[in-house]
């Protein structure tokens, strides 16, 4: 694992603990603005057999990928770069049609690995498939900065905590790998599921103990390097933000995990259904809600030396938690704005046309009359 406050390259790994919560987009619009702020970035689709940010960044896929890097030992990694209309912002296609991405080995995905670790950019964007299998989970382990995305929904609520406790018992596992005794502990605690009883990182702290307490000791230093963040999609009013709250003390209660939090992504309706374009946002609407919150996400990421360690003003509110809410009032009063000035407008307009209506039901009528009096002399 990468411990990104020691790196100058920080990666970054983008997961979704389900599908529909706005990852790639997330992912792609954060590497835009990241590019935008002066900042070299590369973007890495990782969503292998369902790789798609290329679309997301408008692009066609035409460029090699990670799926023929995989498939093709002819192909070198850093020639995978493709360039990007956006500022400072590189690209590494995903698996680009290629049989079989999905399913890759152990050798293959370490490979993969290796070769990130080894790229050289400010931020490293890695947009990874949904879900918790062991090659997501072990992609999201690559550095111990990963964000999650997440909608205040409780099934997505629900799905992103068992992708957190996914990752900190595979982190365990990995961490004890050739140690038989330890391994067929965990083994035996995760496994033993009881309805009202979930499996707690205390718990199988507790019986490391028994085992030795250099065991547990080593287990809390694994678990302690974690520093997940969430970002809220799709968020509609204040409540929403209950939801996330509460998964940051599940997360703190049942796996000693701290999580905090970069902010929230106001879900705005007009703006969804009127945007036809085939770039992001924070390109095509730099002035659109999105785009502001966006920015603040990133600049919160490069205005933190030791991400994922924060810099927050904490004399200010506790944790970033609590800014998150604050900043979702401004932006929740921001919208009502935006939406008040559309409906002003829009009954404006109607007025408007009403008048024009009837100015041309006016002429429709002078106009027959006039025909009328012209036949009538004719005669």
């Amino acid at each position: 694992m990468v411990i990104t406050q020691r790196r100058a390259a920080k990666i970054i790994p983008i997961a979704g603990g389900k599908g529909g919560v706005g990852k790639t987009e997330v992912c792609a619009n954060l590497g835009v603005r990241l590019g935008q702020l002066g900042y070299d970035t590369i973007l890495i689709d990782l969503d292998l057999g369902g790789s798609n940010l290329h679309s997301t960044l408008g692009l066609k896929n035409r460029h090699s990928g990670v799926g023929n890097f995989l498939s093709d030992k002819s192909v070198g990694f850093t020639n995978l770069i493709a360039p990007t209309p956006y500022p400072n912002l590189r690209f590494i296609p995903g698996d680009v049609l290629v049989a079989g991405t999905p399913n890759i080995v152990f050798s293959q995905k370490q490979s993969l690995i290796r070769h990130i670790e080894k790229l050289e950019a400010d931020y490293i964007l890695l947009d990874l498939g949904s879900g918790a299998s062991n090659n997501v989970v072990d992609f999201f382990l690559l550095s111990n900065s990963g964000i999650v995305i997440t909608s205040p929904h409780v099934g997505a609520v629900l799905n992103s905590y068992s992708f957190l406790k996914n990752t900190v018992f595979r982190f365990l596992m990995r961490a004890f790998a050739g140690q038989s005794e330890v391994e067929r502990y965990l083994r035996k605690s995760i496994k033993e599921r009881r309805p009202g009883n979930p499996v707690t990182v205390a718990n199988v702290l507790g019986g490391m103990q028994e085992l030795d307490p250099a065991f547990t000791a080593k287990a809390r230093r694994y678990v302690n390097l974690l520093q997940p963040s969430i970002v809220l999609n799709l968020v509609r009013d204040g409540d929403d933000l209950n939801i996330a709250e509460s998964l940051r003390d599940l997360t703190s209660n049942n796996l000693d995990v701290k999580l905090s939090t970069l902010g929230m992504l106001i879900h705005d309706e007009g703006l969804a259904a009127s945007h036809r374009s085939s770039a992001p946002l924070t390109h095509s609407l730099p002035d659109s809600l999105f785009a502001v919150e966006i920015d603040r996400i990133a600049q919160k990421i490069v205005q933190s030396p030791e991400f994922p360690t924060l810099a927050l003003a904490t004399e200010m509110y506790s944790d970033s938690f609590e800014l998150m809410k604050i900043e979702s009032a401004e932006d929740l009063a921001e919208l009502h704005e935006q939406l008040t000035r559309h409906e002003r407008q829009d009954q404006t307009d109607a007025e408007e046309f009403i008048q024009i209506l009837s100015q041309q039901k006016k002429q429709i009528h002078e106009l027959k009359n006039t025909v009328r009096m012209l036949t009538m002399r004719d005669r």
